[in-house]
């Protein structure tokens, strides 16, 4: 099936000056900009530069974890909104082409690729784990995007919609870190290729 025009890398939308009244918002913003200068993210160094103790800084944001959660999410959301535009299919290929879109814009990210090959072991934990906060925010994002889809008859589902969400994330995930974990380039067409056809698949033949 013919895709659509290439993706742009997503442009974030926060790459404004840092909020002027110290807060929350004011500490995440800086994060994010940081995240997209490919400097490394740590709480001691936010916390100098926005001119407050580190104390404060973890009362605001968090754990590590979960700054960087929130970052990663943050960028994860805006190329999930760039792969929905102008997508002109429906039913398997529409998820199929969307899914591999947003791939792609991940994949071209250089912040985004950066991150994860500073620190992979860390990376593939904060992306990938059973308590990834951005794993579970793609799942809900398929999922949604999979209920549009069976709710306009446009699809038919061999499985619960949680439980498809859920493989065609770790399909996405298998692809698009293949060279992380077993050293082969990620090959994302045919990511592509595999989320059609299990989306197409005669699997009502196929129960017992």
């Amino acid at each position: 099936m013919n895709t659509s025009a290439t993706p742009v890398a997503p442009r974030p939308r926060a790459t404004a000056p840092v909020p002027a009244r110290l807060g929350p918002d004011a500490a995440l913003a800086l994060a994010r900009s940081w995240f997209l200068e490919q400097r490394r993210i740590d709480l001691q160094g936010l916390a100098a530069e926005l001119g407050i103790n580190r104390v404060t800084l973890y009362r605001w944001l968090g754990a590590h974890e979960q700054l960087m959660g929130e970052v990663l999410c943050f960028y994860a959301d805006l190329a999930w909104k760039d792969a929905l535009k102008n997508v002109a299919c429906t039913g398997p290929e529409y998820t199929a082409r969307v899914l591999h879109r947003f791939l792609r814009l991940l994949q071209g990210f250089a912040p985004f690729q950066h991150f994860i090959r500073d620190d992979p072991e860390y990376a593939l934990k904060l992306l990938t784990s059973k308590h990834s906060r951005v794993q579970a925010q793609v799942v809900q994002r398929i999922r949604v995007l999979l209920e549009g889809e069976v709710q306009a008859q446009r699809l038919e589902l061999p499985t619960d919609l949680e439980s498809l969400a859920y493989a065609l994330v770790r399909i996405c995930e298998a692809f698009l870190y293949n060279d992380l974990i077993t050293g082969r380039a990620p090959d994302l067409d045919k990511a592509k290729e595999i989320i059609g056809a299990l989306l197409q698949a005669p699997w009502r033949t196929l129960r017992l």
